[in-house]
Parts: C-alpha cells; sequence; structure tokens
C-alpha cells in the first residue's frame, strides 16, 4: 500500500510538473500572440492614418476637378458664345463690305461718266495757266522799263501807251525808248493792267494815296495795314504758346484711401503669373492678420495667398471658390483645418477692402469686409503655430513648395495695400486701414518686398482712386 501510494503520489508530481510546463509553455505563447497583436495594432493605426491622409488629397483633387471640370464648361460656353458673336460680327462686316463695294462701283461709274469732262477741265486750266504765266512775264518786263519823267523821254516812245493803242507783243520785249508826258498817266495805265504775282520781299509800305513815285520799286498793290490791326497782330504773335491753344482740362477724382502705395494686377488664370517675397515670416506666428484692397471681375477669386513648409503644404491658405451659387472663401491654417467664410459682394468688380484675424491663444478668427465684421469663431486651431523658414506666393495654391500650381485655382484681378501682421489687429486698425487714415505697425509682409513672375505688373499709385 505505501509503495502504491508513492507511486502515485510520483504520477500526481509528474502530471502538476506537466501542467507546470504546459502553462508556461502557453505563457509564452500568449505573450508572443500579444506582441504580434500590438504590432498588427500599429501597422493597422499606421495604415488608417495614410488611408486617412489619402482620403483627404483625394478630396482635394476631387474639388479641384470639379473646379477645373467647371472652369472648363464655363470656358467652352464662353468659346461658343464668342465664336457665334464673332460669326455675326463678321456676317455683319461681310454685307458692309457688300454694301461698300457696290457703292465703290457705282463711284467709279459715275467717275467714269464724269472724265471726259474732268479730261476737258484740266487741257483748259493748264492753257490757262499758260497764259497767265506768258501774261506775268509781260508784266515784269514792263516793271523794268523806267517811269521817271525827268528823263526826257517822249511820251510816244512809252511802250504802256503803245501797248494800250497797238498790243503787240513785241513791244513788251524790245529795245527801251525814251517816255515824254505826265507820270501820272502810266500810273493810270498800270492801275488797269492786270497785277502781278505778289512777292514776299520787305518794302516799304505805300502812301495812302495813289500817286506813288515812279521808279520806287514796288512790284504789286499790296493791302494797307491800319496801325490798330498791325498791333493786334504783334500781341497774338508774342504770346506763349499756352495761351495760343487752351488746354483741356481733366479734374482728378476725389481721393479717400491714400495709403495703398501700389497695386498687383493679375492679368488671366495662367500658372505662370504669381508673386512671392524674399522673407515671407521671420519668426513663429501665434497671431496674425491679412488685410487687403482686392477688386474681381471673375465668377469666382481663387487663391488669394498661399504658404507652404516641408512638413504641410497647406499651412495657410486664403483661397475663394465658387460652388453651389454661392461664393465662399477657405480660410485654411495647416490642413486639414479650415473655416469657410462667405465672400458677400467681392465678386461685384468693385475695390473691396478683406481683413481675417486669427489668434491661437482661444482659436479665436475674425473676418471683415469693408470695415463690417462679416464672421467670426474660435476654437479654431488653438496653439497652433504658423512655422518660418517656408514660401509665401500671392495668387497661386501650392502643393509643393514654391510649385504645383493649378491654372483653375489661379488669381485673376488686382490687389492693393497687401500687408501681413505678425499680431491680431484691433476693430480700430482695421477700419483705419479700409478708410484710408493709414497703415497699422509691425507689418511682416508687404508688396514692397515682392518678386514677380509671368505677366504681373506692379503699379505705383498715389491713391486708391488713382490705381486702375
Amino acid at each position: 500500500m505505501t509503495l502504491a501510494h508513492l507511486q502515485s503520489i510520483a504520477i500526481n508530481y509528474n502530471v502538476s510538473h506537466g501542467m507546470d510546463s504546459c502553462f508556461k509553455e502557453l505563457t509564452q505563447q500568449f505573450e508572443s500572440l500579444s506582441r504580434e497583436m500590438g504590432s498588427f495594432n500599429k501597422d493597422i493605426n499606421q495604415n488608417l492614418s495614410s488611408l486617412k491622409s489619402w482620403s483627404r488629397k483625394l478630396q482635394r483633387k476631387t474639388k479641384r476637378l470639379e473646379l477645373r471640370l467647371a472652369s472648363t464648361e464655363r470656358a467652352l460656353r464662353e468659346n461658343v458664345r464668342l465664336a457665334q458673336r464673332q460669326l455675326q460680327e463678321q456676317r455683319a462686316v461681310l454685307s458692309n463690305l457688300t454694301w461698300e463695294l457696290g457703292a465703290q462701283h457705282n463711284r467709279l461709274g459715275s467717275l467714269e461718266a464724269h472724265w471726259g469732262s474732268v479730261r476737258s477741265l484740266w487741257d483748259a486750266l493748264q492753257e490757262h495757266r499758260g497764259q497767265l504765266s506768258k501774261l506775268e512775264a509781260r508784266m515784269r518786263s514792263i516793271e523794268r522799263l523806267p517811269l521817271n519823267a525827268s528823263t526826257g523821254f517822249s511820251s510816244s516812245g512809252n511802250p504802256l501807251v503803245r501797248m494800250r493803242q497797238n498790243p503787240d507783243p513785241g513791244l513788251l520785249y524790245g529795245a527801251q525808248q525814251p517816255l515824254q508826258g505826265k507820270v501820272s498817266k502810266a500810273s493810270r495805265m498800270r492801275n488797269r493792267l492786270p497785277p502781278p504775282p505778289l512777292q514776299m520781299t520787305t518794302r516799304a509800305p505805300y502812301p495812302a494815296s495813289d500817286d506813288r513815285t515812279p521808279g520806287s520799286g514796288h512790284t504789286s498793290s499790296l493791302p494797307t495795314v491800319l496801325p490798330e490791326e498791325e498791333a493786334q497782330i504783334n500781341n497774338l504773335l508774342q504770346l506763349p504758346f499756352r495761351h495760343k491753344i487752351p488746354q483741356k482740362y481733366t479734374p482728378k477724382k476725389h481721393t479717400t484711401i491714400c495709403n495703398v502705395n501700389s497695386v498687383l494686377l493679375f492679368p488671366s488664370a495662367s500658372t505662370k503669373n504669381y508673386v512671392t517675397f524674399h522673407k515671407p515670416f521671420p519668426a513663429r506666428l501665434h497671431e496674425l492678420s491679412v488685410c487687403t484692397w482686392l477688386r474681381v471681375e471673375t465668377e469666382y477669386m481663387g487663391t488669394l495667398l498661399s504658404y507652404a513648409t516641408e512638413d504641410n503644404d497647406n499651412t495657410l491658405v486664403l483661397y475663394g471658390r465658387r460652388s453651389s451659387g454661392r461664393g465662399t472663401i477657405d480660410f485654411v491654417i495647416g490642413d486639414p483645418a479650415y473655416r469657410e467664410l462667405a465672400m458677400g459682394n467681392l465678386l461685384d468688380g468693385r475695390w473691396h477692402h478683406a481683413c481675417l484675424i486669427w489668434s491661437s491663444i482661444e482659436g479665436r478668427f475674425w473676418y471683415y469686409t469693408d470695415r463690417r465684421l462679416a464672421a467670426t469663431g474660435s476654437k479654431f486651431r488653438k496653439g497652433f503655430e504658423i512655422p518660418p523658414g517656408g514660401t509665401a506666393v500671392l495668387g497661386q495654391e501650392q502643393d509643393v513648395v514654391g510649385g504645383g500650381f493649378d491654372e483653375a485655382e489661379a488669381f485673376v484681378g488686382r490687389l492693393a495695400g497687401f500687408a501681413v501682421w505678425s499680431r491680431a489687429l484691433s476693430p480700430g486698425e482695421v477700419s483705419g486701414l479700409a478708410t484710408g487714415k493709414g497703415v497699422p505697425r509691425g507689418a511682416v509682409m508687404t508688396l514692397d518686398d515682392v518678386v514677380l513672375h509671368g505677366s504681373v505688373h506692379q503699379v505705383t499709385c498715389e491713391c486708391l482712386e488713382h490705381c486702375t
């Protein structure tokens, strides 16, 4: 019995020892399974985060594709309308050309009908010119003849008298004959003849009477100029040129906003048209204020400001899009966090003032349009810091640092007085900006430190009313 009892004890000991070994093996297996489950959970979490990021990117890409499709449709409709308009204009021009061609044919026919009479008139005019030249030559030869009565010439040898009695052309070109008689008779004969052509020579004025001194050298009877008329002419000639031709006065516009300094013109939606800054942000920003004057004449605003870093290409974005029949502005700080703001009347083609202010202390933000508070909120990126060292771009949205532009997201319009502050502006400062009462201190980005790309133009203008 003792032996049997000992054997049973040994058997039980072996069983318990085997159970301990099995328990140890199970424990080791459970630990390995736990490690594998932890690694599996970690991989799953990483995959889920990557899927979430890819889903956000796909959403952005989908949104961009939708915007591109909408812009393509609008461009297609515009092209169709332009083609129809050009076709109508070409038809109108063709009809006008046809009518003008018919009118020209009628004019040519009338000219051909009158060509014979015009030719005969031209021949008569040439013949009349020849006769006038001969008559002028005769008068010049007459004027060369001496008419002084003291020379002892007889009146029978006066060629003027002989020409009146017997108009022989040879008398005018023959030798000079002595003249006798009174000078008044020759003077009367000269007055009856046609006057010779006027000569632009400086001579003493004639006396008021008709009895002129013979042989004085006057070639024609010039009109007498009164002293009052001569004085008026001299005064008119001595006036400055600006008094003779009055200048057209162009009144200047009434100006009130004179703190913009310059204006940027983005002419078209192109990936080549954008503006960069030499030094965007010198340090980390806990507060931010972005203010500008803008003038947009398109159906959507596009990307106003894009700030990208190596960690996030959408660190700060102001993107205006048009969807569902209403205009909105996406205010993005650290993608994917953003706030959607109502655009209001910013797309009416006039100048408007816009200010966006953000503070990371409580995540508060304020949105002003034309001095009025249009939207406000809190708990938006509370405690977030905008890092330095990135790239700031005006007019394009960056998918990578300094590039990855999309034509459908480009800004088309005008910007004036753009500036960024590293603090939250007060309502009074925003109102002063919008009414032209100066620029607040502490601006970290202005239009004085920009680099223009593409067809963007920067024009210096004193006041906003002078910026076109």
